[in-house]
């Protein structure tokens, strides 16, 4: 049942290559090895070009950082790091979202350098949440 799943949910094109396998892990382990990494690679890539052409313009800053915030979502879902040690994944954590302040920051209109300024004028760089609460 599981098989008949996995081959309905493919494409002809892909189901045709995997019709003769004995096992749903067979089917499944042979489609990750062959699809899995390329597409992710173009999601990353087709996202994070998302994220850098993303600017406020027109949008109020709800709408904006809701767009951005989406973005990178479905970027952390394609960019999963599995961490070995606590204190590397808080570490590697708080980079990701300096970076996504700094993207941010960035794509607001000019209206807002003043803020800007302020918050990267702080001696310790607020969450993402509190400086999108800032602006």
């Amino acid at each position: 049942m599981v098989m008949s799943w996995l081959w309905n949910s493919m494409t002809p094109e892909v189901s045709d290559t995997c019709m003769f396998m004995e096992t749903a892990k067979n089917i499944w382990d042979t489609c990750m090895q062959t699809y899995s990494r390329v597409r992710d690679a173009a999601q990353i890539y087709d996202i994070k070009t998302r994220v850098l052409a993303t600017k406020q313009g027109n949008r109020s800053i709800t709408e904006y950082s809701s767009i951005l915030q989406h973005l990178w979502q479905e970027l952390d879902h394609y960019q999963c790091i599995k961490m070995k040690c606590s204190d590397d994944a808080a570490v590697l954590k708080r980079f990701v979202e300096k970076d996504r302040i700094y993207t941010f920051l960035a794509g607001l209109n000019v209206e807002f350098d003043a803020v800007r300024v302020q918050v990267l004028g702080k001696e310790d760089l607020p969450s993402l949440n509190e400086v999108i609460g800032i602006v």
